[in-house]
């Protein structure tokens, strides 16, 4: 047994490196995960089946729905990218009920090289902003995260991973001020120059409701919430394209006219033709999962003929109810349910906060829809702040 634990560690380790890991073998370290957990179940014989239950019900209504959807070829790539719902949770679901232990040390070590690869993820994109000689705006700094050489990233889900590392220094990182400090400040960067206002508009929102919520005396939290709020007004005042993205949102024209360079004015306009088209679709079993690009794409023709290409409902709940209906959207809440009523029993305030920060982010993001976002979601819901601070134990 100890040796297929250490070969668990080195799993766990490898996938603390996700932000520099080649795009190509991104997914290796995870589905490694779910092999060695089917290893330990025939060893063991033991399974926590509500969590599995849950998101395999979800997978399965979305195959289920391939029964009656057009877009078979679509569909079968959707259902490949939801495949780590299967073994990611089969895997928690195992190492919960086994109640394998990690030690604090290791999960501190976890948090360290996580945080390590999102310095390092910073460094490799900044030398290649550089020698790119690009001008410094925020359409070249989010297409040159995009297209990093072997690990370029999305700028939503740079921003996303920020976040999450700021949440593992807050957790894993008490007394440490200096370790903490530096990988905050990498993970705020990470995030101002992704650009991805949803997500920063969420994290200011987390950052008051700790504040809010905290032991610390009122002094400190008045000192928190005024530094806060001083760097933030620095920031719009120093960056003017920072600036820019936000007035988008406020201004009428962002959402009296299709834009394709203004993304407040694409998002409009997708929202738009993703409720107009739910209207006009089966609500219970949906159109099919793979019929949600051609169901919204029609609407575009005929509405927002500017747009062109496809865009996706940029809203998970929207997607989901287009393509599995309210039974695809019920069965993913017995999910989040699921782990919120969890946090609640232990106490697990971190866990309350990142199921509370994705619940937000579906409203704005298609976060379930790329290997990117579904393998971040489970792997820190279900382990991060979940099965490490559950089972963590001070070494003797």
């Amino acid at each position: 047994m100890k040796k297929e634990l250490r070969f668990l560690n080195y799993i766990l380790y490898s996938i603390a490196f996700y932000m520099v890991l080649p795009n190509s073998i991104k997914e290796i370290p995870f589905a490694l995960l779910g092999l060695i957990s089917i290893l330990f179940f025939i060893r063991e014989r033991q399974i926590d089946g509500k969590i599995f239950f849950m998101l395999s019900s979800f997978f399965a209504i979305s195959v289920i729905s391939l029964l009656y959807t057009a877009d078979i070829k679509y569909g079968l790539n959707r259902i490949e990218g939801l495949l780590p719902l299967l073994y990611i949770t089969f895997s928690y679901a195992v190492f919960s009920k086994m109640k394998i232990r990690f030690e604090k040390e290791f999960v501190r070590n976890w948090i360290v090289l996580f945080n390590t690869a999102s310095f390092l993820f910073l460094v490799v994109f900044s030398c290649y902003f550089y020698f790119q000689k690009l001008e410094l705006n925020y359409n070249n700094i989010r297409t040159a995260l995009d297209e990093i050489p072997l690990i370029g990233m999305h700028p939503i889900y740079v921003s996303i991973t920020a976040v999450l590392g700021i949440l593992t220094c807050v957790y894993g990182f008490r007394g440490a001020i200096k370790t903490s400090s530096f990988f905050i400040v990498t993970n705020l960067v990470l995030l101002v120059i992704s650009g991805s206002r949803a997500t920063f508009i969420g994290f200011l929102m987390l950052l008051f409701l700790w504040i809010l919520f905290s032991k610390i005396d009122k002094k400190a939290k008045f000192g928190l919430v005024s530094s806060s709020v001083i760097s933030l007004c620095l920031l719009f005042m120093l960056n003017t394209d920072f600036k820019i993205r936000f007035q988008e949102m406020i201004l009428p024209v962002s959402y009296s006219k299709v834009n394709p360079n203004n993304s407040t004015s694409v998002r409009y306009a997708v929202w738009s033709c993703s409720l107009e088209q739910i209207k006009k679709s089966n609500i219970v079993l949906g159109n099919g999962i793979g019929d949600v690009p051609t169901v919204l794409q029609s609407c575009y023709d005929a509405k927002y003929p500017d747009l062109g290409q496809y865009y996706n409902s940029h809203n998970q709940y929207f997607s989901i109810i287009l393509g599995s209906g309210l039974i695809g959207l019920i069965s993913l809440a017995g999910f989040f349910i699921c782990l919120f009523v969890d946090g609640l029993k232990n106490k697990n305030k971190y866990l309350l906060i990142v199921i509370t920060f994705y619940l937000y982010m579906f409203i704005f993001e298609n976060i379930m829809e790329r290997k990117y976002g579904i393998l971040l979601l489970l792997f820190f819901m279900l382990y991060v702040f979940n099965l490490f601070p559950k089972m963590a134990e001070e070494k003797n």
